[in-house]
């Protein structure tokens, strides 16, 4: 299944739009190692993406450098066709990913700011480095998109697929699981809901009567525990990261003003407006979440405990139950299956599940559904659900009956690289392609540059 792996391996190396800040964080003295057509091959976009996946894949058995190498050889040549072939990336389509990027490196950094002190360079600046990397990492995928997307495989790969794999090399699969959740979140009653808006309503008129302090009045009161000890603070965010009753709010006030009093999924809100530049705010809030009562909890469990009668009953089916009664946007439309993080299945291994859903479900036996469970939430909440176990399979050797879904994905997946290796080869006959002489240890150096022009590399 080496080769397998290898696959997944490389075949989604297209980000290289953090080459030059990790070059210069690491002291990397950069230099040009290969040339594809037009396209350089920088030693830092090399030494990156060896770096990161040698972390992911620790245990990996081959040459990992020479493989990269090799995937980022692609990858030029695949910008080379794109150019070749006027291929066109919409501008929205760039800022969009930028953006996109951006919002990922500030959620790892702490917030804009943070992420600005940790670049060195203002964001504007780094947007536009980022650019034109980015124009070519998405003008990459529409090439590859161009070769590969429509592939598909028939039962008939799928089992040549698997009986070209040696009996003695046949993966081992652990202990696998069909597993599904319902989750309903306790909704709080009138009178909590009534309390909640009043006290923050009271809260307000003193805010702005200077009675008190914002700061102070986050710490004390606040429901959202990742803020209330940072005076409320919710750091920089732009528009479309809040939901759409808090947005619409806050970027109407203006600096150092206080909105009114502003209910949201979450609760009722106060919030400050600190700073706003263009569309990126900064703001702090209060936030006065209606209280959950025992009553509450007990009216939940026990809706729980009656849809779980219904189904087993045949009133109404486990998917409609789901679709009818669930919270979770993210397993609904899915009948609440957890899926294979990997492959995306619906048979999940029993050890990447949740340590409380494995624990329950290790008890369970096929077809049965649990008795309600308590779910904590991240902001201190309490949902509940119950499980339903459709199937479970013991540890075993892979095998084509019981893991078609796994070995089709397999299949599919080395049928993408093996048509990408072909479409190379043939491809990069016409191409100049120049490559440092000090790797030429690599294995498969030979298949992208001649004897003759190895020479002619060397003596350059």
């Amino acid at each position: 299944m080496r080769t397998v792996l290898k696959g997944f391996l490389l075949l989604g190396l297209l980000s290289s739009a953090h080459i030059s800040t990790f070059a210069q964080k690491l002291g990397v003295l950069d230099e040009v190692i290969a040339v594809v057509g037009e396209n350089i091959v920088l030693k830092s976009e090399l030494d990156k993406t060896y770096y990161q996946m040698s972390l992911q894949y620790p245990e990996y058995d081959g040459d990992l450098k020479c493989e990269l190498f090799d995937q980022i050889l692609t990858q030029k040549l695949l910008l080379h066709k794109a150019e070749l072939d006027s291929l066109v990336v919409q501008e929205e389509r760039v800022n969009y990913e930028i953006d996109r990027r951006m919002d990922y490196y500030s959620s790892q950094a702490g917030g804009m700011q943070n992420l600005e002190k940790y670049l060195g360079v203002s964001l504007i600046e780094y947007k536009a480095q980022m650019r034109k990397k980015m124009t070519d990492e998405l003008q990459i995928q529409e090439a590859q998109n161009a070769i590969i997307a429509d592939l598909k495989v028939s039962p008939t790969e799928v089992r040549k697929f698997y009986l070209d794999i040696p009996t003695d090399s046949l993966p081992d699969f652990a202990s696998e699981v069909e597993v599904a959740q319902l989750v309903i979140a306790p909704k709080p009653g009138k009178a909590a809901e009534d309390y909640a808006r009043q006290t923050a309503e009271n809260l307000r008129k003193e805010l702005l009567a200077g009675t008190r302090n914002f700061c102070l009045t986050a710490a004390i009161y606040s429901d959202d525990e990742g803020s209330k000890k940072d005076c409320g603070s919710l750091g920089d965010f732009k528009r479309g990261q809040m939901v759409p009753e808090f947005e619409a709010a806050v970027f109407k006030l203006k600096k150092d003003s206080i909105s009114k009093v502003v209910k949201t999924q979450f609760g009722y809100h106060i919030i400050l407006m600190v700073e706003r530049k263009g569309e990126i705010a900064n703001a702090r809030h209060i936030l006065i979440r209606p209280k959950i009562l025992q009553s509450d909890l007990e009216a939940t469990s026990n809706l729980l405990n009656s849809i779980k009668t219904q189904i087993e009953n045949d009133e109404i089916t486990w998917c409609d139950a789901v679709a009818k009664y669930s919270n979770d946007e993210n397993s609904q439309a899915n009948c609440g299956f957890f899926l294979d993080p990997n492959v995306g299945t619906t048979k999940i291994e029993i050890t990447a599940l949740e340590s409380d859903v494995a624990m329950r479900v290790s008890s369970m036996k096929a077809g049965e559904i649990s008795t309600p469970l308590g779910v904590p939430q991240q902001d201190g909440s309490m949902s509940f659900r119950i499980l339903y176990l459709k199937s479970e399979s013991p540890p075993h050797k892979a095998s084509l009956q019981k893991d078609y879904q796994k070995l089709a994905v397999y299949a599919l997946e080395k049928k993408k690289q093996d048509t990408l290796n072909e479409w190379s080869e043939s491809f990069r006959e016409d191409v100049y392609t120049w490559i440092d002489e000090k790797y030429f240890v690599c294995p498969d150096i030979d298949k992208w540059i001649s004897n003759e022009k190895k020479s002619t590399s060397t003596n350059e």
